[in-house]
């Protein structure tokens, strides 16, 4: 009897071992799940913050030579020549039109997870802040910015370009 008592508590003890080997196994198998996620959401997160750098340098360049274009307008007008009348940059338009159509060159977030919504499509800032600075209507820039952005509701971004115009 004592015999069999002995065999019975080997065999609960092999039991109890089994099933911890067996939640060990799982644990290692879901702690490399995890790590392995976390590690995609690194790579993603690696990816977006350069393509923000790279657009934070576009814009920052392309504000600039706006600023100068601005500035060379200026003292045209302080030297009392007459204002030449505002000159389409179709390079610029184009340019940004580029950028606005341009597909973000990371991955789409796994489903369940929604990406952060822009303000507005990234050319259409520049874009909006550069028809203000030639001293276009609001109104004509809100049209362009609905017909070619899709932006159905343009007035927070327009009165954020045309305050920066000063118009």
């Amino acid at each position: 009897m004592a015999e069999q008592s002995s065999r019975s508590a080997a065999d609960q003890v092999r039991a109890v071992l089994e099933a911890a080997e067996q939640l060990r196994a799982q644990a290692e198998a879901d702690a490399e799940r995890t790590r392995a996620g976390v590690e995609r959401i690194g790579d993603r997160a690696e990816a977006l913050e350069r393509r923000l750098d790279e657009l934070a340098a576009a814009v920052s360049e392309a504000i600039a030579g706006l600023r100068e274009e601005l500035a060379a307008v200026r003292a045209q007008a302080a030297a009392g020549q007459p204002e030449a009348a505002p000159v389409e940059d179709d390079e610029l338009i184009a340019e940004a039109e580029a950028v606005a159509a341009r597909e973000p060159d990371v991955e789409a977030p796994p489903a369940g997870e929604a990406p952060p919504a822009p303000d507005a499509p990234e050319g259409a800032r520049l874009l909006a802040l550069k028809m203000a600075l030639d001293g276009r209507p609001r109104d004509e820039t809100a049209a362009y910015l609905r017909d070619n952005f899709e932006l159905t509701d343009p007035g927070a971004l327009l009165d954020e370009v045309y305050a920066q115009a000063g118009r």
